[in-house]
């Protein structure tokens, strides 16, 4: 299991198809997760059209009973092996800028969909986030 999540999440993805296909509602962004490690990765994102990372980490990725857990410096990743894909979420009541972080995240051999947001930890009214729904990145395959 362990080794199927790794070399799914190897690699580098991007949503080029949504953002031309909705512009006004998504960036385009680069999302590359480059193996440092046995099970040690550097994580950047960014802009297409910016050449620095707006979020550049190194994350560990261990097995945990029946769970794949992503551990980062803000909220860990939590996922489950469901059909023929891997869903997870943050570890629930994790803080994050001042905001309860929610993510919900889906990883296959050739995608990752991902939606964060932050709540008011007392409200639970949006503060940040994606209100136009999930991220959606396709696998670059290299041939």
């Amino acid at each position: 299991m362990l080794k199927e999540f790794l070399k799914w999440f190897e690699g580098d993805f991007n949503n080029w198809r949504q953002a031309s296909s909705h512009p006004t509602s998504f960036a385009h962004i680069l999302l590359k997760h480059e193996k440092i490690g046995r099970s040690k990765f550097h994580v950047t994102q960014k802009y297409n059209h910016e050449d620095k990372p707006y979020r550049d980490k190194i994350i560990s990725i261990v097995k945990h009973k029946d769970l794949i857990v992503v551990e980062n410096d803000q909220c860990n990743l939590m996922f489950q092996k469901q059909g023929d894909v891997y869903r997870g979420g943050t570890v629930p009541g994790c803080i994050f800028k001042e905001t309860l972080l929610v993510s919900r995240v889906e990883l296959g051999p050739n995608h990752y969909v991902v939606i964060d947001a932050g709540l008011d930890p007392v409200t639970k009214e949006q503060k940040w986030g994606s209100e136009n729904g999930p991220f959606i990145f396709d696998k670059k395959i290299n041939t």
